[in-house]
Order: structure tokens, then sequence, then C-alpha cells
């Protein structure tokens, strides 16, 4: 649970729905009809009940708001804006006080998390959901309705035609131990070292047997897949970057294994914005020597194996597709790179803050990435493996 954050009131950049929405709704929520907007807010010393705004601009200009009829003026202002206070009284006293605009909590009114517990992602909304559903199968239960047809196909092969009946599910969401990104040598790796123990690290659900160790199957939702996200400040930091001086042993690893060169990596972040550099990057990107032994090492890592994936497509049909990451078959085929590796320093068009690394086999096709997750940050601070899938052995969508 944060802080409203400064940029829904003020800053420069204003364009998106998200801006307008919390800027709008900080406003209605003081000004607005009571049938439809509570004028309460929470606040890092309790709840605070709003009556008026009152703003300072750049300009050292100050304007007390009181009445909805003066909307339009805020809005349009908002970007001008230095600071608010909300006007008004703590819930239960009369006395008038000001609150700072950024002691107002950030609630799920504003994209935040409920005071007093955490909201779920859609991620989790659909462990939680598809758990339930393997529950209801396994208990007798009627099974119909969300994922019904998957949850159902899945049982038959994990009990084996009663070979191995299911004693229960247990969702783990949230519980996934961290999978860092680490260096021996020249060989970069996602630990655990061995591909296989990863099943156990980043499950969300586990099926638990009467005898026997339990099946892990790994939950992902929407059409945006990636098989890891760690962060890559102990790889370099934004100050190396800065410098031009990779010296830290994964940042080497990293560069020599995907064909990187330094400078042109750092000038991706450091002239990010000017467009001379969009040319640059342009330039310098396309198909790269690297040492494809080396990556597909690290890939192997990457994609773990010893578990299932279920992964929902996030649409009206509620369809779920399903295989199993057989060790043997990530070892010999999924982790393999036919073709090139293309490098995009910029990204795809060359102007992002951003590098991708693209490279496929039959299975599967990658996009290595290195960038910032964080939409006001130009350095990187995150390497991914975004993935499609193209043709795995026994999937089922259902």
């Amino acid at each position: 649970m944060g802080e409203l954050a400064s940029k829904h009131i003020s800053g420069t950049k204003t364009g998106s729905k998200e801006y307008i929405r919390t800027t709008e709704l900080f406003f209605d929520k003081v000004f607005g009809d009571k049938k439809k907007f509570s004028h309460d807010f929470a606040t890092k010393k309790g709840v605070f009940t709003a009556s008026g705004i009152e703003s300072t601009y750049e300009d050292g200009k100050t304007k007390i708001f009181k009445s909805l009829s003066e909307k339009t003026t805020y809005t349009k202002n908002a970007p001008l804006t230095k600071e608010v206070f909300l006007t008004g009284s703590f819930k239960g006293k009369k006395e008038k006080q000001k609150v700072r605009h950024t002691h107002v909590t950030k609630t799920i009114e504003f994209g935040g998390q409920p005071v007093g517990s955490k909201k779920e992602s859609k991620g989790t909304i659909f462990e939680r959901e598809f758990t339930h559903r393997l529950k209801e199968c396994i208990n007798g239960e009627v099974c119909k309705g969300k994922y019904h047809a998957a949850a159902g196909w899945l049982i038959g092969q994990l009990e084996n035609g009663g070979k191995n009946p299911i004693k229960d599910v247990k969702q783990l969401g949230g519980q996934n131990a961290s999978r860092p990104f680490e260096v021996t040598g020249k060989q970069p790796f996602i630990a655990p070292r061995k591909h296989q123990n990863h099943g156990s690290i980043l499950t969300d659900m586990n099926v638990l047997y009467d005898s026997g160790p339990p099946t892990h199957l790994s939950a992902k939702l929407g059409s945006s897949l990636t098989f890891i996200n760690p962060g890559s400040k102990t790889l370099f930091s934004d100050q190396d970057v800065k410098d031009h001086d990779i010296s830290k042993d994964k940042g080497i690893a990293l560069l020599k294994m995907c064909g990187l060169d330094e400078d042109t990596f750092c000038n991706v972040f450091n002239n990010f914005g000017k467009s001379a550099q969009k040319k640059k990057n342009l330039k310098h990107s396309g198909v790269k020597k690297v040492n494809t032994s080396i990556l597909q090492n690290f890939v192997k890592t990457a994609m773990g194996s010893n578990y299932w994936m279920i992964h929902a497509k996030d649409n009206a049909s509620n369809q779920v597709n399903m295989y199993y990451m057989d060790p043997s078959d990530v070892d010999n085929k999924y982790s393999k790179i036919t073709g090139d590796v293309i490098v995009f320093y910029g990204g795809r068009d060359g102007s992002g803050k951003r590098i991708d690394i693209a490279f496929a086999n039959s299975h599967f096709s990658f996009n290595l990435n290195i960038r910032s997750k964080s939409g006001g940050t130009t350095y990187p601070t995150n390497v991914m493996l975004d993935y499609k899938t193209l043709s795995v052995k026994n999937k089922v969508t259902l």
C-alpha cells in the first residue's frame, strides 16, 4: 500500500488515461455527489473527510477550490501544480485541518491496495479459481463452470487411470522462491544450476498424492509471457551504465553471452530520447555472433523443468493451454537455438530504453530483453526472457 503518486495531480506526462482518471477522481471525491463519491480519504494519520482543495502552483500562486464547478480549472492547471493539500477534518473531529496530498494512501480506488488486505492480481485470481475447480473434481462434486474442462483433463493425466490418486491441491501463489541471475566462470544461469530443480521453486499450485512427490503447476495468465524477470542491479548499476563500466562478473557474462557491445549497450540508456541515438541503435542492431552453447545452457535454467505449464489465455472463452515441461525435452529440444540470434539495440524500432535479443527453435520463440520495468526510470531494472509457444509436445488447449 503506497502513497498516492504526485504524477496523478502534477507533472508533464498528463496524456495517459490513468493520469486523467486519478486526477479527476481526486477532485470528485472532494466535491462530487455523495451518492456516487465518498468524501473520505485514507491517509497516514487516519480517515480524513475533505471539504476543499488547496493547490500551490509553480509560479508561487495558491488557489483554494471550493466547489464542483471549478473542476475544469483544477484539471487544466494540474500539470503546473507544486503541492496540494486537502482541507477538512479527521473522522470524528470538528477541528479543521489540512493533509498534504502525498500523505493520502493509494487505495484500490487509485489503483493501489485496500487498507488491511492485499489486492489480488488477475494471475492470483486465476490460480485460486483453477485450484478450486481441481478440488471440486477430485471431491466428486459438480465440476462445471470456469476452467472445468481443463481441470478434468489434467486430473485424468495426473491420476493415470487410478494408479496415482490425488489427495489434495494447494495454491502456493506468492510463495515462489527467488530465482536470481548468477554466473560461474563464463556461464550465466538462473539459480539453481540444474534446470530439473526449478519445478519446486516456480510452482504456483502443488498437486499432492498419498505417496510420492507432488506435481508442480506453474500458472500464467494473458498473452504476455515470460520465464524470468530477475533484477539487473547485481549485473550493473545505473552508475556503471553511465560510466560505460560494466565490470561486474554477471554483467560481463551477460554481454558476452549475447554478443553485446559495451559502449553501444550503455548508449541506449545514456542517450535515450535523443533523435540521433535511434539511428545509431538501428545501425548497430542485427545478427550477432554468440556462444550458442552458453546461451542454450542459460535458457535451460530460465525455462526450468519438472513442472506443468498451465496458461490461461485471458479471453472470454476461458481457454487454458497445458503441457509438461519434461526435463529431457528442455535439455534436448526446447532450449536449442536454430537460426540467427538478432540483437535490437533500443528495441525493435531503435527508440526504446531497452535491448532485445531474439532467437528461436521450432518449439518456442524467445526475446531476452534488458530494460526498465518502471515507467519513470530510464536505466535497466530487469533481465527478462519473454516467449511464445510454437509447437510443444502433447500441448492441449481446453
